[in-house]
C-alpha cells in the first residue's frame, strides 16, 4: 500500500492528535472521521416526516387505497423492458 504526504499546521495536528484513539494510525482516524462525516450528511427519511399535509380529511387513505389497487391489478405477462 502506498503512502501520501500531507501538511498540517501545528493546530490541525494537535487537533488530530487529541481525536486520534490509542490503537488508531492518523490513516484509520481520517478514515473514520470522513465515514463518519459522510453518515451524518446523508438524507434521512425521518427529515420529511410531517412535511406533507392533507388537504381534506382522509386524502391519504383514498391514495393509499389507489396504489393498493394499482398493485393488485394483474400486469400484461408480455411487458419487456428493452435496453
Amino acid at each position: 500500500m502506498g503512502q501520501k504526504t500531507i501538511s498540517l499546521t501545528p493546530d490541525a495536528f494537535e487537533k488530530l492528535k487529541r481525536a486520534k484513539r490509542s490503537n488508531e494510525s492518523f490513516s484509520e482516524l481520517v478514515t473514520r472521521l470522513l465515514e463518519s462525516e459522510s453518515r451524518r450528511n446523508k438524507p434521512r427519511i425521518s427529515d420529511c416526516f410531517g412535511t406533507l399535509v392533507e388537504k381534506e380529511p382522509g386524502e391519504w387513505d383514498k391514495i393509499l387505497e389507489d396504489i393498493y389497487k394499482d398493485k393488485s391489478r394483474p400486469r400484461s405477462k408480455d411487458t419487456r423492458l428493452e435496453g
